[in-house]
């Protein structure tokens, strides 16, 4: 039997059928599209959820870390002031102390750290272990000349940091010597 042979009452029974069929998928997809999407804007809203987890972890380990690597630096120079840890064997234990203080967070930055900040918090780690080293044996000369090092390896780190944040840098990058971790060629910026 064809459609044509169909009469009036069997004509609308089967366009019932149709619409209600057609209806019945345009549903189905139509529902599929809406789940999509809202699993799309799910995955969407946690990830951005983990990005600002992540950024405020990052930024309380990045604002310890500072007050920690100042304390080192300043136990170092105390340490090397008084002569080095046989002179001082409490100041030695205290610059220790700190030190290890700025080790701890300084392994928990780089967890979320970019390259640029992983490698900028290496060259101030570098600094402060050899500026712990030269406190340890005396030498005041050496230590406090590394200080100003230090400041500019901490100054690198925030640069990277707000880069890692998304925030413009206020600063330009400062070559460390042989404490930097980053390769600079001449005239080039990280």
């Amino acid at each position: 039997m064809t459609f044509s042979q169909l009469d009036f009452g069997e004509t609308l029974a089967a366009g019932a059928v149709n619409a209600f069929v057609t209806a019945f998928l345009i549903g189905i997809v139509a529902g599929l599209i809406v789940k999509r999407y809202e699993a799309v804007h799910e995955l969407r809203l946690q990830t951005l959820e983990l990005e600002h987890q992540t950024r405020a972890a990052l930024r309380t380990t990045y604002s310890q870390l500072l007050v920690a690597q100042r304390r080192s630096r300043q136990a170092s120079a105390q340490l090397a002031q008084a002569g080095g840890e046989k002179s001082a064997p409490e100041l030695a234990a205290e610059a220790g102390t700190a030190h290890d203080e700025f080790i701890s967070l300084y392994h928990s930055l780089n967890l979320d750290a970019s390259k640029q900040m992983w490698l900028d918090v290496r060259g101030l780690r570098k600094i402060l272990d050899a500026m712990l080293e030269r406190a340890r044996s005396g030498d005041a000369t050496g230590c406090a000349k590394l200080v100003g090092q230090a400041r500019a390896a901490r100054q690198n780190l925030e640069r990277s940091f707000r880069d890692r944040l998304g925030h413009e840098p206020l600063q330009e990058r400062k070559a460390l010597g042989e404490y930097d971790r980053l390769p600079m060629n001449a005239g080039e910026r990280p």
